[in-house]
């Protein structure tokens, strides 16, 4: 399908893409009682053994309102994007970059001087602060380097969800935060979140989400200034999606504002956005592209002089697609990210994908 070398800023945490040749979801969804149903999801990635992907249990309204709530290894209930990100709903393979690309900011290492963090532009998964030359601190192998909005590993926590016509509605608390989804709990603060929809007719579809929570490892607490805690700082996020559909035609659009609160450098901010379109062409048969870009703020340089904090990108796929029946989807896509470090980053390949939901 692909080289392994041209698909590197795909990846997700645990070695994952969506690329590789061979991805397993497998899920299961049960009612256990007449208000109360059970889910859980398994996910495979490339051959390897299968991981909890997430698990929960959904309590609903007795009087029958669409209200519910749900507790375990929930879904990311903001933005637009996982609510179609699996393979039979996504009309491409890629992800968009604030759902996936891995920024320099890691959640068990601390950047002390500006340096330290701009020579990792561009790193991603890879950023390490304590690199011969630099001077941060921290572990290496405790945690990671960090997303935007991490869709593929859901969080442990609880989330109130529902409608109220024309209005959805989602709020919720999370052991990590949106860009660092975790298993067991790393800190002792906790994530807020929620998103507040508004579909006033079957053709547009809008909200707006935010969340905030601490997202450093308490193993940094002695690495901090004096008087603080790793509780102290907070990945804070905000963003606006919105969706439109005209007779054969769809239109989906997000915009993220984030926020990484730094002990030694203050607060990391960037904006991101992206934009998709679907139409079909013909029964069963559509064309789709998606544009993606990220902008990192200005830190000031210690020896003088300014830099982004992270490498600017940006990222289009293009593709057709053909649904002959209701369990299978074939793709064929073309995907470029450009990388804006010196010299420029290119990624560029073709990728087909067999969908099939059984």
């Amino acid at each position: 399908m692909t080289q392994t070398d041209q698909i590197n800023s795909n990846f997700f945490s645990f070695g994952e893409n969506p690329f590789h040749a061979i991805r397993l979801r497998l899920l299961a969804d049960g009612k256990i009682h007449e208000h109360v149903s059970a889910f859980a999801e398994l996910l495979s990635d490339d051959g390897h053994a299968p991981r909890l992907y997430g698990g929960f249990v959904r309590l609903s309204d007795p009087k029958g309102r669409d209200i519910h709530i749900e507790v375990g290894k929930i879904p990311m209930h903001v933005g637009a994007f996982p609510n179609r990100s699996d393979a039979s709903r996504n009309s491409l393979i890629g992800s968009p970059i604030p759902y996936q690309y891995h920024v320099d900011i890691r959640d068990d290492q601390l950047p002390v001087a500006p340096e330290d963090i701009v020579a990792n532009r561009g790193r991603g998964y890879f950023t390490n602060y304590a690199a011969p030359g630099l001077s941060g601190t921290g572990y290496s192998g405790l945690g990671q380097a960090l997303s935007v909005l991490y869709e593929n590993c859901w969080d442990f926590g609880a989330v109130l969800v529902g409608t109220a016509s024309p209005f959805e509605f989602a709020a919720g608390v999370t052991n990590g935060t949106v860009g660092s989804m975790v298993s067991t709990d790393n800190n002792d603060g906790k994530q807020i979140l929620g998103r507040l929809g508004f579909a006033p007719a079957p053709w547009i579809r809008a909200g707006v989400s935010g969340a905030r929570g601490p997202y450093l490892f308490r193993q940094l607490d002695d690495d901090l200034p004096a008087g603080h805690e790793v509780d102290d700082y907070h990945q804070v996020f905000a963003g606006a999606d919105l969706e439109l559909s005209y007779d054969r035609a769809i239109f989906t659009g997000e915009y993220v504002w984030n926020r990484f609160e730094q002990p030694f450098l203050g607060n990391l901010d960037l904006d991101s956005w992206y934009a998709e379109g679907k139409v079909t062409v013909l029964p069963g048969w559509y064309v789709a592209g998606r544009y993606s870009r990220m902008l990192f703020d200005e830190v000031d340089l210690t020896a003088g002089g300014v830099a982004r904090w992270d490498a600017p990108l940006w990222r289009r796929e293009i593709g057709i697609g053909f649904k002959p029946s209701k369990v299978l989807l074939a793709k064929l896509v073309h995907q470029e990210t450009h990388i804006e470090t010196v010299p420029r980053r290119v990624e560029a390949f073709l990728a087909a994908q067999l969908a099939v939901v059984f």
